[in-house]
């Protein structure tokens, strides 16, 4: 017996009426009827191998135990003034570099004119 797969048409059943009552959450308790629900999750919690976070005023708030609460603004405004203080530092650094390079430069040309001047006074005195 051979089956033919499109001989018969598609049909399918009759759905069952729907519910006049909401089954909806929202509005099972009368009380909150009408009122904004969003405050009641205005604070997002996360956790992510150990590292609480909240988001509280469009920002994530890191709770670190006893390093307390940072914003995501902070750590980066401390990012930032690290980068700047690290520049200013090889800055620095780069001068002091400078700096003696110049005095050991000038140590030598003095001590090279120091035994100059003795060589000279000492022919000056035999010759």
């Amino acid at each position: 017996m051979p089956l033919n797969f499109f001989s018969r048409s598609f049909s399918p059943g009759k759905s069952p009426p729907r519910r006049s009552v909401s089954l909806s959450s929202l509005r099972r308790e009368s009380d909150k009827a009408g009122q904004d629900l969003s405050h009641d999750f205005s604070k997002i919690k996360l956790n992510i191998g150990g590292q609480n976070s909240t988001f509280e005023d469009g920002e994530w708030v890191s709770e670190g135990g006893s390093k307390g609460r940072v914003s995501s603004r902070e750590v980066a405004r401390l990012r930032q003034q690290n980068q700047t203080l690290l520049e200013e530092n090889n800055l620095l650094k780069l001068k002091v570099e400078l700096l003696l390079d110049m005095l050991t430069e000038k140590s030598a040309d003095t001590l090279i004119k120091e035994k100059e001047i003795t060589r000279l006074k000492s022919k000056s005195r035999n010759g």
